[in-house]
This record gives C-alpha cells, structure tokens and sequence, in this order.
C-alpha cells in the first residue's frame, strides 16, 4: 500500500514578471485573492486534508514572505522557507528542498495555482507512486498537455500544435521523493530553464506509474485577467 504525503512544497521563488506592475514591490505569495494571500489560500487547503509540514521556497522579496508567515504556528502547520539560489527553473528549486523531504510522497505545487479544496482530497485517493492534475481545455496552445492510456500518464507534451489531448497540465501534483535526484539531471529547457516536467517525464520513462486528476476549476493566475477570475473562483469555493 501507498502510504499518503504528510508534506507539501510550494513553490513561490518568482518574480511574477507577467504579473507587473501588481508584482512591481510584492510578490505572488502575498497578492491577496478574495482577501487573502495566495500563500494563505494553500496553506488552509493542506491543512484541510491533513498536510501540516509545508517548505516553501523563496527568492524574490523573500523577507517580506517570511516576516508575514512566520513559522507558520499561526495557522497550525510548521513552515520552513527556503531559498532558491538562482531562478533557473522551477527542478532548479527543488534540490534545495531535498534535507527537508521524509517521506516517500509530497504534494508539489505553484503558488500561482488557485483551485477547489476537494481537489487536494481527490488526489490523495489515487494509489499510484504521483498524480497529475489537468484541466479539459478548448485551447490548449497556452498549455503543456498529456499524454494517456487509460487512467496512466504516459507523455507529457509542452505547447504543441498538435497536443496529443486537451488535457492541460497544471502545477498541483502529488510527487515521489525520486523526482528531486532527477531534477539535478534535467538539461535546459528551450526557454533556458530547468523544468519539473522533464524531471517527471524521466519518472515516468523508467516505470513509474502516474495518474491524473480532473479539476473543472483550477487556474494559473498569471495575468491580471487571470487574477480577476481568481477572484471569483475563490468566492465560489469561499476559499
């Protein structure tokens, strides 16, 4: 049997240059939806389904995330922050998490993803080694899309036009601990970064098994537009 993350990374080292001038003297964590910053919204969603140690790496305005949340007592989890030396990607970041990790699974997420609670509920249901999660899309050219066969991930496609489905990737993931050795092999992206995806795709290459979750919901707030429809999503789900 496999046994359920007690753990999450958040992955909150950006500068949310899309963002600006919103993120010209703050940072992503803080930017407050519905009230609350973003960094809030997943910190209570965690908790809700039980995960009460959360790193979160930093970067960009780290102090100010840092003198906000403290250790994280306030809202009854124990935070760690860490910081990401350099922005080269988000694999980049996770070598650094590594000391931190006890368990065989976590839940890996951005800080820019903005869903329904019952999602992180809905992933630890599945008993495979990690769990994607997608969203169905019209347009998938803004998206990295997956690759199926039956409930498995099998290929794991960045923007292409001709996406093998329109089942977009979004950045909440259940994870092995394996991942963090196969970031530190990963080879520069196109875009010159060093990305998680192709980290998951060596998983999957040598036989781990990965599942996927559907969420009608979940958002990459990215652009100022997508932070208004943030807004609504999280008066929907009062989160």
């Amino acid at each position: 049997m496999i046994l359920k993350p007690t753990e999450a990374v958040i992955l909150a080292a950006g500068e949310g240059k899309r963002l600006r001038p919103l993120t010209n003297n703050t940072t992503k964590a803080l930017i407050k939806v519905n009230g609350k910053p973003l960094l809030q919204i997943l910190i209570e969603q965690l908790k809700t389904v039980g995960i009460t140690q959360i790193i979160v790496v930093v970067h960009h305005l780290k102090n100010t995330v840092i003198s906000h949340f403290g250790d994280g007592s306030h809202f009854g989890v124990k935070l760690t922050f860490v910081e990401q030396k350099e922005l080269k990607g988000n694999a980049n970041a996770l070598p650094y998490v590594e000391p931190y990790i006890k368990k065989e699974r976590f839940f890996l997420l951005a800080i820019d993803s903005l869903f329904e609670t019952d999602l992180l509920k809905r992933l630890l249901s599945h008993q495979s080694e990690g769990v994607f999660t997608v969203k169905e899309v019209e347009d998938t050219s803004r998206y990295g899309t997956i690759a199926v066969e039956g409930k498995k991930v099998k290929k794991i496609i960045e923007k292409s036009l001709h996406p093998p489905s329109n089942l977009a990737n979004f950045s909440v993931y259940i994870v092995p601990k394996e991942i963090i050795p196969e970031c530190k092999h990963v080879s520069l992206s196109p875009r010159g970064e060093y990305e998680i995806t192709d980290a998951l795709q060596a998983l999957i290459d040598k036989g781990m098994t990965f599942e996927y979750e559907k969420s009608n919901y979940i958002l990459d707030i990215g652009t100022p537009e997508q932070l208004q429809e943030a807004q609504e999503l999280a008066k929907k789900f009062r989160l």
